[in-house]
């Protein structure tokens, strides 16, 4: 079937240029160059820069970096642009006419569009809205088959902060592991960007895939770095849609990545404190909108989901924010949970939040006297 712009983009497209305010962003702000020029080397810049290719896999400096973190070699990790690629090259890989695949529902846009593309059947794990109810464990096993190729999770969930536990992550390798072709693909983007630091799911099977990038514990999505990585022999399978689709990564993006390693736990810890105040300061503002909308502080990140009390139509209450007071939201239809509205409070700085805050609950006041 042919692709189509996921209405998620379509919204970005349409609605986040120019916006004065925004609540739209799903991770910390990224850095800016003169902050982060603190984590890296003092003689650090474009006099050291290699301007060529490296091999398809990625460089072999970087990808030791990165599989030491899971326990791996370097033959078991290969880098792609972004979680994006990554997800991409699994999917294309291993998805083949005939197979099914199982996705947690709601999911990032790219699982089922790609599955279809590739002739497979998309079969959907449903989750509880509320990312502190107990996921139902019972509806995902009939779903899976002989013919389910992947299971497809992303924890920590983007947009409700879901975690999955420990103890339901090994559930579902159970019911994977008991299928013959079945794997387990968890979009890990999402992993230390909270208070949750939890390991990653690789040590579970040998059937697992994780992808991530730097995007968002890093707070760094212009580099385009993701990666994919298993102990599985199926991820060879996978290598050659990355060369077909971008052949490497960009050297320059390896080397910025490669000069902050030895600091990275500073960085981290910075993103972690910005996390933390900004959690603080929604987790008191939220309960003064109980008349206008309802939600929570996410148990992990900085985006969670808010429903407005006064109109079920999403997206004419985000279009009206966007176009009537400069503040950008994602309504809640194009990410799968319709009447809702998607919040981010990442901001680096808290004056900024604090004034985003206030916007949105002028906005929302307005509204709910229009619509009353």
């Amino acid at each position: 079937m042919p692709l189509t712009t996921p209405p998620l983009e379509a919204w970005f497209n349409q609605h986040e240029p120019g916006a004065a305010y925004s609540l739209g962003g799903t991770m910390v702000q990224p850095w800016k160059g003169e902050a982060l020029q603190a984590y890296l080397p003092d003689d650090w810049g474009p006099a050291r820069f290699e301007y060529g290719y490296v091999a398809t896999p990625g460089s072999v400096s970087l990808r030791r970096l990165i599989a030491a973190d899971y326990g791996l070699t370097p033959d078991e990790l290969f880098l792609t642009a972004g979680a994006t690629e990554a997800n991409l090259a699994v999917l294309t890989g291993m998805l083949h006419p005939g197979d099914n695949v199982v996705l947690q529902d709601p999911l990032y846009y790219q699982f089922e569009a790609i599955a279809r593309d590739r002739g497979a059947e998309v079969r959907r794990w449903t989750l509880p809205a509320n990312p502190t109810a107990d996921p139902d464990l019972a509806a995902l096993s009939p779903l899976i088959d002989d013919r389910t190729r992947l299971v497809v999770l992303n924890t920590p969930h983007n947009p409700t902060g879901r975690t999955l536990s420990e103890a339901t992550l090994r559930s579902v390798v159970a019911l994977v592991e008991a299928r013959p072709r079945a794997h387990l693909l968890i979009d890990e983007i999402y992993r230390g960007v909270g208070p949750l630091a939890t390991p990653s799911s690789l040590e579970l099977s040998d059937r697992v895939l994780v992808t991530d990038a730097v995007s968002k514990r890093w707070a760094l999505p212009g580099l385009r770095l993701g990666w994919v990585a298993s102990r599985s022999p199926e991820l060879a399978a996978c290598l050659p849609y990355h060369e077909h689709a971008t052949c490497c990564v960009s050297r320059l993006s390896e080397q910025v990545i490669e000069a902050l390693w030895p600091r990275r736990e500073a960085l981290f810890a910075e993103n972690r404190r910005v996390t933390e105040i900004n959690r603080t300061l929604f987790g008191l503002w939220l309960p003064e909108m109980s008349s206008l909308i309802t939600g929570q502080v996410p148990p992990s990140g900085v985006v969670t989901l808010v429903w407005p009390t006064f109109d079920p139509d999403d997206r004419e209450v985000a279009r009206a924010l966007r176009e009537d007071f400069g503040l950008f939201v994602l309504p809640g239809s194009t990410l799968g949970y319709p009447g809702a509205l998607r919040v981010g409070f990442g901001h680096r700085d808290a004056v900024a939040l604090t004034e985003a805050l206030a916007r949105f609950e002028t906005g929302l006041r307005s509204l709910a006297g229009r619509w009353a």
